[in-house]
């Protein structure tokens, strides 16, 4: 997760990394509502929901916040993306509300269920569309696809359900109190328990991937799982006591975990941990949304007063000593900058990064994303002369690194995939996509701005997963400069 600022002219305005970034919570807003539950993306629109029936929705990415619905005495816990798009929220005495238009405006749906409904998890996978809904007192439905129905099945479970996940075909898993762990099969025509060595109430469940998954709950507990699901062992993170935590939500290899007085965050699919706690406060994290990496949300309340939503993003890092080489001696297939001055602004021309490239010419990023495609991170940066530099002619902008991420533009629909020669390739259906790029592809697609529509051409439609090899692509070019 990088944040990094561009000046007008689209040039990349880096500063050089320390070892480690330095990431914290910030907030971005607070007092919109008592208090935040849940939080989700819908459309570009995020959404939170929480007491006295309140849902708001953001269209800057949690900035400001605006009043969709109220209904008092009722408590939102969780959202859910519909097959079709719509936004359905689940809440407390079976009340529940669903939107067609992200968020902003909402009627009433109902399961014919009136107890408390804690969690909900539909997911969409290759066109196939399966999902599981857990409540108070065992309340259990699943989603039948195909149907468009929610159907009943009798699991015999009486403990209350505060956490699901839906794998897929049909699998899917279900925590609660008293540390129960079940795992149903067969939209539910199948169940079983799963033994979890505590005796804790488990509020939450996901995996990373088919191996690895996580389950937190009460009194700091967290489980984890490297073989599916079969066996579960118990977590110590440094930082972590006995804070409940609430949930827990996963992106690719991004995990985010709320909870009473504390925040924890993983970008290496959970191992290393970063833990922010509130001690001496009455702040409660109940939701968390991990957006894209560089998007990760957290809402819940203050004293149970006043809402809270927070972001988790990089501070600037501190700049080390940099050594100045020689312009004459610097090799083409380097990245180069000119020396700052004291006191230089963020749009100073010498914070622009460019690659100097076979051609004899300088390339610039047009932003973080498509520079982090080809670098991990700013540690072979070159000060050059400003006299070096100006010497250079400003090339074509660097395009994104084939094989690594799916694209689209702002304004158009197409997903593409990156070829060899700056070739955007058509991907025929969201089959294939997921084919090429695993069950989370839809979390691996960039937009490109269109006034890059240009760096690129358009290459021969994608029908099938053989017509495209990721990891070929990954491998083709062999360096930045064949691109030009």
């Amino acid at each position: 997760m990088k944040r990094i600022l561009f000046s007008c002219a689209f040039l990349f305005a880096a500063c050089f990394a320390a070892p480690a970034w330095a990431a914290d919570w910030s907030v971005l807003s607070s007092g919109d509502a008592q208090a935040f539950r849940a939080i989700a993306q819908s459309g570009n629109n995020l959404v939170a929901a929480g007491s006295n029936g309140n849902i708001y929705y953001s269209t800057d990415l949690g900035s400001t916040w605006v009043k969709a619905f109220a209904t008092p005495s009722i408590t939102f816990n969780d959202f859910a993306t519909m097959p079709n798009g719509d936004l359905l929220v689940i809440g407390s005495g079976g009340i529940n509300e669903i939107s067609s238009d992200h968020g902003v405006t909402w009627s009433l749906f109902s399961f014919g269920i009136s107890q408390t409904l804690n969690n909900i998890d539909v997911k969409t996978i290759s066109g196939s569309s399966t999902g599981y809904l857990v409540g108070n007192g065992g309340v259990y439905r699943n989603y039948a696809n195909g149907t468009g129905n929610w159907e009943t099945q009798n699991l015999g479970i009486t403990t209350d359900l505060f956490g699901v996940e839906d794998r897929g075909s049909g699998t899917g898993w279900l925590v609660g109190a008293d540390g129960k762990i079940f795992k149903v099969i067969l939209g539910g025509t199948s169940w079983g328990t799963v033994e979890s060595g505590t005796r804790e109430t488990l509020r939450s469940v996901r995996f990373v991937n088919d191996q690895k998954g996580f389950i937190v709950g009460t009194q700091g507990t967290m489980l984890k799982t490297t073989d599916g699901g079969l066996t579960w062992t118990s977590v110590t993170i440094a930082g972590l006591s006995n804070q409940t935590l609430n949930t827990i939500d996963v992106s690719s290899n991004t995990i985010v975990i709320a909870g009473e007085r504390v925040l924890i965050v993983s970008t290496d699919a959970g191992e290393t941990w970063q833990v922010k706690t509130f001690d001496g406060t009455q702040k409660k994290f109940f939701g968390a949304l991990v957006k894209d990496a560089d998007h990760i949300y957290a809402v819940g309340s203050d004293d149970d007063a006043v809402s809270l939503v927070y972001q988790f993003k990089e501070s600037a890092p501190v700049i080390p000593p940099v050594v100045v080489e020689p312009s004459p001696t610097t090799p083409v297939g380097s990245l180069i900058k000119t020396a700052c001055k004291t006191g230089a602004d963020v749009n100073d021309p010498c914070k622009a990064v460019y690659f100097y490239a076979a051609d004899g010419k300088r390339h610039a990023f047009p932003n973080d994303k498509v520079y982090f495609s080809w670098f991990t991170d700013f540690s072979t940066v070159k000060e050059v002369s400003a006299d070096f530099m100006s010497s250079l002619t400003l090339g074509k902008n660097v395009t994104y690194r084939p094989g690594i991420k799916m694209v689209k533009f702002q304004s158009i629909p197409t997903v593409y995939a990156v070829a060899r020669g700056n070739i955007l390739r058509p991907i025929a259906t969201e089959t294939i996509a997921s084919l090429l790029y695993g069950q989370t592809w839809n979390k691996q697609i960039d937009d490109i701005s269109d006034v890059f529509y240009k760096n690129y051409s358009i290459g021969d439609m994608i029908n099938s997963s053989a017509d495209y090899d990721v990891v070929v692509h990954k491998v083709l070019p062999g360096s930045l400069s064949e691109t030009f």
